[in-house]
Parts: C-alpha cells; sequence; structure tokens
C-alpha cells in the first residue's frame, strides 16, 4: 500500500506563548510533501509563565493570529493543534503487566497494558496530557517496542506519563473557543519541539533539550529514541529583559530591543568601546551603557536559569544517558555565544537547534522561536500518516472515488 498525496488536507499548528501567539498553516504538495501555506504572528500579554492570567488579551492576540494565517489561504479552518506548558506540567513514570489472551498480542492487548500502566496516582486537579510507551517486556524479553503480532504470555509495559493543570488547560481551551477556533489536540511543547529540532540519531543516543520561552524553560529527555523526562522551569527570556529593564531604567520594549541587538554572554575585545544608546521613559535625554555592562546583567540571570537546568538534569536520573549532550532552541536562546557559553557552564556539547525547513511561503530555518509551531505541525503530519485515509487502493474505481471525495472535503472546508 502506498502513501497518497493529501493536497487538500490542512493542518493549523497554534503556539500560544507568554510573549507571542504564533499560527502557522500547511497543506501537502502534489508529492504529499508538507507545505506551508499561512503564517500568523502576534505579540501577546495574556500570559504569566505560560499560564493564561489574563484571558481577553490572549482572544485578542489569538484572533489577530488566526485572521494574518487566513489571509494567506483560502481555508477558513476551525480546528487548531496547540502546544500547552507551564509550571504546572508533572510527568511520572508508570508500570503494568496483563495476560495476553490468544498467546499473541493484539491492539486491544497493547491498550490495555498502557492503560494500566498510566492508572497512576495523580494530584486532584491534574489530568493526564500525554501516555508515552517507553517499551514492553513479553514473557521477560524486555526493549520491545512494538509488541503487536508477537507471541506470549504475559505482556509487560513502561509507560512516562505527563499530567497539566485541568484548570489551566479548561482556561487555555476557553481562550481558543473564545476565538472561534476548536482544539484537535493539546500538546506539551517540549515534544512538539523536539519534533523540528532534533534528530533521530540524537533521541537514540541521548540528548536533552532545553526550549527557552518568553516565561518558561521546558526540558526534556529522550534516551533510546523515547522521552524520558519532562520538566518546567519558571525561569526564561522575559526575566533577562526585565533584568535590563530595571537595570537601565528604561521601558520593557526598549529592553527587549537592546537584547535582541546587542545581548551577548561572550566580552569581545573591542566591547568597552561600545556604548548602547538606552531610550528614557521620561522626558529625560536617552543615555548610554557600556556593552560589557549589559553583557554582565545577560550573564547573571543566564547563569540562574543554567543552575537550575543543571539541577534538573542531575535529578532526572538520566544524566549519565545524555550522550549527545543538549540541543537549545526557542526565542530566548537567541544570545549571541549562548552555545558555546552554555558548553563550557554545563560540561555537555551543546548546539542551537532550529526548526526543520518545511517548503512554502516563508523558510523558517534558524527562526529559533518558531520551533513549537513547527514542530506541532510536523506532530500532527506524523499522526495523520499513520491513519487509513493516508492510504490508497490499486484499484482504480476506489482511486476514483479518493479523488472524488477529497475534492469534496476541501470545498466544504473553504466555503463553510
Amino acid at each position: 500500500m502506498a502513501n497518497t498525496t493529501v493536497k487538500d488536507e490542512f493542518i493549523v499548528a497554534l503556539d500560544i506563548g507568554t510573549t507571542k501567539v504564533l499560527c502557522l498553516v500547511a497543506d501537502y504538495d502534489e508529492d504529499g510533501e508538507l507545505r506551508l501555506v499561512g503564517i500568523g504572528q502576534e505579540s501577546c500579554n495574556g500570559l504569566n509563565k505560560g499560564v493564561i492570567s489574563e484571558i481577553d488579551a490572549t482572544v485578542r492576540s489569538i484572533r489577530k493570529a488566526k485572521d494574518q494565517a487566513r489571509a494567506m489561504t483560502n481555508c477558513k479552518f476551525t480546528k487548531v493543534i496547540t502546544g500547552i506548558a507551564g509550571n504546572h506540567i508533572q510527568s511520572y513514570n508508570g508500570n503494568a503487566a496483563i495476560n495476553i489472551l490468544n498467546d499473541e498480542v493484539t491492539q486491544e492487548d497493547k491498550d490495555k497494558v498502557i492503560a494500566s500502566a498510566s492508572d497512576i496516582s495523580i494530584p486532584a486537579d491534574q489530568e493526564i496530557l500525554h501516555r508515552i510507551p517507553q517499551y514492553f517486556t513479553i514473557d521477560g524479553q524486555m526493549g520491545i517496542k512494538e509488541p503487536i503480532g508477537m507471541a506470549g504470555k504475559r505482556l509487560e509495559a513502561n509507560v512516562h506519563v505527563i499530567t497539566c493543570s485541568t484548570t489551566a488547560k479548561k482556561n487555555l481551551t476557553k481562550c481558543i473557543e473564545n476565538s472561534f477556533l476548536e482544539v484537535d489536540e493539546f500538546v506539551l511543547q517540549p515534544v512538539a519541539s523536539s519534533y523540528s529540532v532534533l534528530t533521530d540519531e540524537e533521541k537514540s543516543l541521548g540528548v536533552c533539550l532545553v526550549d527557552i520561552g518568553g516565561g518558561t524553560t521546558d526540558i526534556a529527555i529522550f534516551t533510546d529514541g523515547d522521552i524520558k523526562h519532562t520538566a518546567v522551569i519558571p525561569l526564561a527570556g522575559q526575566m533577562v529583559t526585565k533584568d535590563i529593564q530595571i537595570g537601565l531604567r528604561t521601558s520593557f520594549e526598549a529592553a527587549e530591543d537592546i537584547k535582541q541587538k546587542y545581548g551577548s554572554l561572550i566580552n569581545e575585545t573591542n566591547d568597552t568601546a561600545v556604548n548602547i544608546p538606552v531610550p528614557s521613559i521620561s522626558d529625560k535625554p536617552a543615555s548610554e551603557v557600556n556593552k560589557p555592562i549589559l553583557t554582565h546583567m545577560i550573564t547573571c540571570r543566564v547563569d540562574e536559569i543554567f543552575q537550575q537546568i543543571e539541577e534538573e538534569i542531575n535529578s532526572s536520573g538520566w544524566v549519565s544517558k545524555i550522550r549527545a549532550g543538549i540541543v537549545f532552541t526557542g526565542g530566548g536562546c537567541k544570545l549571541n555565544g549562548l552555545d558555546t557559553y552554555a558548553e563550557n557552564k554545563l560540561l555537555m556539547p551543546t548546539r542551537i537547534g532550529s526548526p526543520k525547513e518545511i517548503t512554502g511561503i516563508q523558510n523558517l530555518s534558524g527562526k529559533t522561536r518558531y520551533a513549537t509551531a513547527v514542530g506541532l505541525l510536523l506532530y500532527k503530519d506524523e499522526k495523520l500518516n499513520e491513519m487509513p485515509h493516508r492510504q490508497k487502493s490499486e484499484n482504480p474505481f476506489l482511486r476514483y472515488l479518493e479523488v472524488v471525495w477529497k475534492k469534496f472535503s476541501v470545498y466544504f472546508q473553504r466555503e463553510l
């Protein structure tokens, strides 16, 4: 069975962050390859450390980003796949075993053992976001990735369970629905980012993904191809900006602009000769700051973030398995020299991870702030590839019906 093209199928990714909302729309070209056809982005101040703090402001940002993306396409989409993060995220590891009913593992057996392994005690205000199988064991044979069809008497599963706050999820859902959209699926942001910035070799060898956003820094550790540990640190790029704002007595917008233009973690030989203009917040004239002073301000906060990253990695129990090092992504990692500084500070190989290339209206490669949004598209694309409608029959009549059905589908998508 060959994969069919799905030219008229749309995927819409909505990344709602502490500082911005991104909306990406993708469809498929004639060869069935994912193609970017719409982009919307809008600043956002309705979240605090990844959690909704002001519904109306968040709704306005979502609507503007959605309208920008829609203006580039003829598709009046409603369903979106969206990321979720925040310090309410928790993770657990579960294990369970069941008897195999007919001496051969079926989908029903697999689903049953995963559900049993996920049946763990979690706080009353939390709900399960992801159940991620680590590996299966059949009659003592460990390390099995896909048990279906294998013979045996007893099936065991190890599952990584990720939970989120029920309240945080409901408020995020409310913001999306008030923007006249519908949530197709929630995905933990570092899980989504991993699809866009990590290689299969890194995940197999062992890697730590660090996504530095505006309000939170998300951590995900992978080994043997699977996610093993997740965590969220309530410190990120916005804290660096606030330090600059307070230290230089300027506006938040001016501080962010200074960080983006001059932010660095490396003192270069001619830096002492560089004086950076600092806009005033009153009627007084603008002042200046010497670049080494700015670098010191940034370094102090980054050191704190790195310290918490190191503590989280060490407490995870997987530090010895992170052989491929650390991959940084997210808008907060766009500081000059961050990868080199991190390598010396954390004593691990590091690199900056930019989103994998998707053809279309704009090349997002190198734009780390798009890592989660692109990852959401790739995550959904992988899930769709596993569905029956992606398969086509060799029967010419059935293939003709598929083409007709797709034309009807896209007509209703565009017109309703």
